[in-house]
């Protein structure tokens, strides 16, 4: 069934809410390693610092979205941006790392609210819509990271510095809280919880939660978290410490590669836009996943090797535009792998294997960077074609033409 107007309306309001959420992050997380240097933080801390709030995410992004399909999506988003406010405002007070070390796992525990917004979309929307609106989602998402840096740049030099972009980063996350309370109906849990909602204690059955995740990494869903993994570490090994990166090889100063960065970020803005066009062009997921992952690692190969800079923005265009569609996809194929059921929990997982990528990417990247300049970005299109490969012998069995044809003829 097609989507009705008050489905296409939260959806858009979802959309905005995804775009506040990364504008506020965007304005902080870039000129955090900054701020901690200013406190007295070896490069060697801000890197365990990073893998911390990752390693908290991989278990906690699981938890809130399981937590999600029992007690409502609405409720734990409200939570997750509420919290979320309060600990970048104490980010921003912190006076030392001892401090602020706490707050960042404050917020590594409760920022969820990407996969709850994506959980609450999947609720509402007709599957055969799901990615156009995902690449929507993503689209307007990534239009944050574009205005973000670039405001908490300028917020940074002015009087009050970090602690200014904090205040300002936290209201910005306050207001998307007011839009969620006052736009967003509460979606009734699906009734296989009805039984968890009249016994509360049923809901924070520990060793249970546990079980169905194992149950979903290690049996018909391994296949395709690893493919997930697997590509987005060779993306995040690929962009550690890209900045330095770009300005020893092609001799450009920090304001040019920020122009190369927001680049990148309108590519994928306009990709996300586009992805359900790809999506009905291809009618098959899994061929997307494969055809995309190629790509992938042909751009990752162009701008680890190439001498030139135009070649090198040719090839991060087509990043970018793998980027959004794979994340489509992907969601997708999980979406409908899951059966449907217990959503929140499904974009959890997602959200954590993203997480493992940011455990381990910036530590290995590092280590082989020490061996050649070009390492990182080696090791990445490996990661990639392994990645590749993978779905080669098993297929991550996406939406098929049929099944799309058949939901098509519904709308």
């Amino acid at each position: 069934m097609a989507a009705s107007r008050e489905e296409k309306r939260l959806s858009m309001w979802l959309c905005f809410s995804g775009f506040l959420d990364l504008f506020g992050v965007s304005m902080i997380i870039p000129l955090l390693s900054r701020h901690a240097k200013d406190m007295g933080a070896t490069p060697t801390l801000m890197g365990a610092l990073a893998s911390v709030y990752g390693g908290i995410q991989l278990f906690s992004s699981p938890l809130i979205g399981s937590w999600g399909d029992v007690w409502g999506k609405r409720p734990m988003l409200l939570l997750c941006l509420l919290l979320t406010t309060i600990s970048y405002t104490l980010l921003g007070l912190a006076p030392t790392l001892a401090l602020a070390i706490p707050v960042r796992i404050l917020a590594g525990i409760f920022k969820h609210s990407q996969t709850l917004s994506k959980a609450y979309l999947a609720d509402i929307v007709p599957k055969a819509e799901h990615s156009e609106v995902f690449g929507r989602f993503s689209a307007f998402s990534s239009m944050g990271f574009i205005v973000g840096p670039v405001v908490g740049g300028h917020l940074m030099v002015t009087e009050g510095g970090f602690l200014l972009v904090c205040l300002v980063g936290s209201a910005v996350f306050f207001i998307n809280l007011c839009i969620v309370w006052y736009v967003l109906p509460h979606v009734n849990p699906e009734k296989k919880n009805d039984n968890h909602r009249k016994n509360p204690a049923a809901s924070f059955d520990v060793l249970a939660f546990f079980s169905s995740l194992k149950k979903a990494l290690f049996s018909d869903m391994w296949d395709l978290f690893l493919v997930k993994f697997l590509l987005t570490f060779s993306v995040l090994l690929y962009r550690t410490n890209l900045g330095l990166v770009l300005e020893q090889r092609f001799d450009i100063t920090p304001k040019e590669v920020g122009y190369l960065i927001s680049y990148s970020g309108i590519v994928g803005t306009v990709s996300g836009f586009g992805a359900g066009k790809v999506a009905e062009f291809y009618r098959n997921d899994t061929t997307v996943m494969i055809h995309f992952t190629v790509l992938l690692v042909a751009a990752i190969l162009g701008m680890t090797f190439t001498p030139y800079i135009w070649l090198y923005i040719v090839c991060q265009t087509a990043m970018s535009f793998c980027n959004a569609n794979l994340r489509v996809a992907s969601t997708n194929i999980t979406i409908e792998r899951g059966r449907n059921k217990e959503t929140g929990v499904l974009m959890g997982l997602n959200q954590s294997v993203i997480s493992m990528g940011r455990i381990g990417a910036p530590l290995l990247g590092g280590l082989v960077q020490e061996v050649h300049l070009t390492g990182a970005g080696v090791v990445g299109a490996g990661f990639a074609l392994l990645a590749g490969g993978i779905m080669v012998v098993i297929p991550p069995e996406g939406s098929d033409s049929q099944t799309v044809g058949k939901e098509k003829k519904e709308l």
